[in-house]
């Protein structure tokens, strides 16, 4: 038996190229795929009578609240929580209960991007940098530094269908979509004028002690509440913010590294003395020579402490790291507090299945009127989520989820860790999650990632000839040529128009 391997090699120029002027792969071939700019602009007629069959249900109120519930809170003009029968609710701010179902990053008008610099020759056709197609261009989108330019091949799409206003009505369309297929609004990362949102706030300005600000220093906690207010003063009194979020995942996270980091800095920075006293209080009773001896120095009093650049034992640096992190969350919270009293708080995102250990998610929890996550499971939830939840006896909201449909590799996306075969299985996996979420007494509702699909070459960032850069999956109900996926979307109206009443039969059924 001959075991020989052959090794292929190509190249890919050969090949190119590969991407046609609608953003698709020239190499693929489906029922629907666009060919002609005709074809954009017939979408336009056939997509109204198709959602004047949808209409949106006078069952909920414009923030998603549920109207026949039987039960009704006072109306504050925000969003809040309450528990009822053992189940927790958002109250709307017209003060109906609210499962709350969104979309994150709608219209996505020109984000996202994919990257171009040193892999022209990849694309068919590519926009012209200046008249209608200007705006479709962006440089250096992620801040790399890479001299990269991104192209919008998605943007130019809906510059071929909408005309000359394509900004405006691809935003006012994805309105009329959502409110179609049933969501309550939008979420993360930017949503449509007159819709929910669940924004994300920034601390871009902010001096870090490593990558987090030195929230011992008196100087530096109010540049966190100035970069802080400055974003929350805007929309202080806005009801359609469902809640503040500061950061996004690993982001928050700290770090062992700044833990270190912190403690080879100089004798007079706040956190190296504040991790210092702590860890010298709380593990060795405030005794410098059986500090000492733990860490192989020799220090007679604190202020020799602090000039010394040591490297702790690890269960000493996992003390000063989780003090860091609880001083961090709780320094966050308390500031947002005092700028809005009125929004909730919802945390900063973190992951039940990310690398952070399990005491950072419930250090972060305490610290938030509602305890955010992003999840992307097989299906709703997980162990470490329902420990969380038990622990920390609050509401829990997911901002992302996502079921992205394979397609069996034939239209060029990425396979995600949880997908989906196609459209309709996508949509059926939406609604296993919703009605699931829908049953946990503590979930308050969820945000399905994203709105529009992402482009075949990828995000990025990335700079040169690779043909993909960053991520690549079809996570939309929109794919990159602005149609609809009617056989996802049709499956999540129903889901989202009988959220509501799941949870009402669940927390019945628990009576």
């Amino acid at each position: 038996m001959d075991l020989s391997i052959t090794f292929l090699t190509y190249d890919l120029h050969s090949l190119a190229p590969l991407i046609d002027r609608y953003g698709q792969c020239r190499y693929a071939d489906w029922p629907g795929r666009v060919r002609s700019d005709d074809d954009l602009k017939h979408d336009i007629e056939d997509e109204a009578a198709r959602l004047a069959a949808m209409p949106s249900s006078s069952d909920f109120d414009s923030y998603g609240g549920y109207r026949k519930a039987g039960w009704k809170e006072k109306a504050t003009g925000f969003f809040r929580v309450t528990k009822r029968d053992g189940f927790w609710w958002l109250i709307s701010p017209e003060g109906n209960p609210t499962f709350y179902v969104g979309v994150s990053s709608a219209p996505s008008t020109v984000w996202t991007a994919t990257p171009v610099t040193g892999r022209e020759y990849l694309f068919e056709w590519l926009p012209e940098r200046t008249g209608k197609y200007a705006g479709t261009w962006g440089h250096d989108d992620w801040g790399t530094g890479e001299n990269t330019d991104f192209a919008s091949l998605h943007a130019c799409n809906l510059a071929r269908k909408y005309g000359d206003d394509w900004l405006r009505r691809a935003e006012v369309q994805s309105v009329q979509r959502l409110r179609a297929w049933g969501f309550s609004g939008g979420g993360k990362w930017g949503t449509s004028d007159g819709l929910v949102e669940a924004p994300v706030l920034g601390r871009g300005g902010v001096p870090n002690a490593v990558d987090h600000p030195d929230v011992f220093d008196p100087a530096v906690q109010e540049a966190l509440r100035a970069r802080l207010a400055e974003q929350i003063m805007p929309r202080r009194d806005d009801p359609c913010v469902l809640g503040w979020a500061v950061g996004s995942e690993k982001d928050e996270l700290i770090q062992p590294d700044e833990i270190l980091k912190i403690l080879q800095m100089a004798s007079t920075a706040p956190a190296k003395r504040a991790l210092m006293d702590y860890v010298l209080g709380s593990r060795y009773r405030g005794s410098l020579s059986a500090l000492g001896t733990a860490w192989g120095l020799s220090a007679e009093t604190r202020e020799g402490l602090y000039a010394t650049t040591p490297t702790p034992p690890a269960p000493d640096v996992e003390a000063m790291r989780l003090y860091y992190a609880d001083r961090y969350y709780e320094l966050v919270y308390r500031t947002v507090k005092a700028i809005d009293p009125n929004h909730l708080y919802l945390g900063c995102y973190l992951c039940p299945v990310c690398a952070e250990r399990e005491e950072d998610w419930l250090l972060a929890g305490r610290h938030a009127d509602v305890v955010s996550y992003d999840l992307y499971t097989p299906e709703y939830g997980n162990e470490r989520l329902r420990h969380m939840e038990a622990e920390l006896g609050k509401p829990v909201f997911c901002g992302e989820f996502s079921y992205p449909a394979w397609y069996d590799g034939q239209r060029g996306f990425g396979r995600f860790h949880v997908s989906a075969g196609a459209d309709a299985d996508a949509g059926g996996k939406y609604r296993a999650w919703a009605q699931a979420a829908a049953g946990d007494p503590y979930c308050v509702g969820g945000i399905w990632f994203e709105y529009r699909d992402q482009p075949i070459t990828g995000r990025g960032p990335g700079y040169g000839p690779r043909p993909v850069y960053g991520e690549h999956f079809a996570f939309g109900l929109i794919d990159g040529t602005d149609r609809p996926k009617w056989e996802m979307v049709a499956r999540m109206r129903e889901a989202n128009l009988r959220a509501a009443h799941w949870r009402m039969e669940a927390a019945r059924q628990r009576q």
